[in-house]
């Protein structure tokens, strides 16, 4: 099995650096482009099928990549974002930030401390869900001979990589969060450990 695993492109609350979280925020035309330049630079991989966050922004961003191809696209909640809960919306721009300076470090800087806001989800629920996803896909025997697409989010990313390799709660985002639509790529036999093979790859 080889996956391609895929942050969405860019939305207006991205470029106004606000915490989308499960808020159901589209992706904004400069978003729109990058999916659809990588999947001009996809053209060429034969994908079975993709697996989806039911957000809005990660399923358009499929779309675009799958644009005139007949791939079934499944959502999967376990791929959603994670919830910001009471600071979802807020931004965290130096500029105008709407949300505690430590707090907002923490998640990004030193995920060790951080601590969900209320409402919200731990990084703890976000390596359970998607460990739990990349072991179950990992493990399914119809589909080994399969090329797949997932579409998910920057977090809920980390997450799926994390989970199959050797890391630390510090190391969480393994050097930055992933650039909208940078892709990652996943090889899986049945029984044996996942691979990254690459990671972060740009097309655009």
């Amino acid at each position: 099995m080889k996956m391609y695993i895929i942050r969405h492109g860019q939305t207006p609350w991205n470029a106004r650096k606000c915490l989308q979280g499960r808020s159901d925020v589209d992706l904004n035309e400069n978003g729109i482009y990058l999916a659809e330049l990588t999947g001009k630079a996809l053209r060429d991989v034969t994908f079975d099928m993709a697996f989806t966050s039911p957000l809005i922004r990660a399923k358009h961003t499929a779309q675009c990549i799958l644009a005139g191809r007949e791939v079934p696209i499944i959502e999967d909640e376990r791929l959603i974002e994670i919830s910001f809960g009471i600071y979802e919306g807020c931004c965290y721009a130096e500029e105008n930030r709407q949300v505690p300076q430590q707090w907002i470090e923490n998640f990004f800087h030193a995920p060790q401390d951080y601590v969900a806001a209320p409402g919200g989800e731990s990084l703890d629920a976000v390596e359970k869900r998607t460990r739990d996803f990349m072991e179950d896909i990992c493990s399914r025997k119809e589909l080994q001979d399969k090329t797949i697409l997932v579409s998910t989010h920057g977090c809920a990313l980390r997450g799926l990589l994390n989970s199959i390799r050797e890391s630390n709660r510090e190391d969480y985002w393994h050097g930055g969060v992933s650039k909208n639509c940078a892709v990652s790529i996943v090889t899986c036999n049945r029984g044996e450990k996942p691979v990254l093979v690459e990671e972060n790859h740009i097309y655009y």
